[in-house]
């Protein structure tokens, strides 16, 4: 993604239209190779998807969990997602994420869902669980975004 694309991400949020954002971001190369897609229609609740995790999701313990990698990127799209709502105000960032492994990733599916908990000043704190086709929580995560940034 260029420059001149973040802005059109930003302008597209900040006008409300979530269905636009979402298909941006699903057109975007990084998730197309990735096989992820995201879903913004629960309102303030932005979810993340692999629909079918494959050899590219898999690894790091030498089994056919998901990588933490891989999970470490899910939680950080999804807690970044939160920030869409905020776009009106400017530009966001995660400034902190932190990630609680709590068992291995096996899984033929991956959900991630993110809610915002809290904005203090310029900061949005959000978690988000990262979950088997089971709805077991199998990762969650805690991040801090900093909104209002301007290029």
């Amino acid at each position: 993604m260029n420059l001149a694309q973040l802005h059109t991400f930003r302008q597209v949020g900040a006008n409300g239209n979530w269905k636009g954002i979402e298909d941006l971001f699903n057109q975007s190369v990084q998730l197309r190779q990735m096989h992820i897609r995201v879903d913004l229609a629960k309102e303030r609740c932005p979810r993340v998807y692999v629909d079918q995790v494959m050899d590219i999701h898999m690894g790091g313990i030498g089994t056919d969990a998901v990588n933490g990698a891989v999970i470490a990127l899910l939680a950080d799209l999804a807690v970044g997602l939160l920030g869409i709502y905020h776009y009106a105000d400017g530009l966001t960032a995660t400034s902190n994420l932190t990630i609680n492994y709590v068992k291995p990733l096996l899984a033929t599916q991956v959900v991630v869902e993110a809610i915002e908990t809290e904005v203090i000043g310029k900061r949005i704190f959000g978690i988000a669980k990262i979950m088997n086709e089971k709805g077991e929580t199998c990762s969650y995560a805690s991040g801090i975004l900093v909104k209002g940034i301007s290029l």
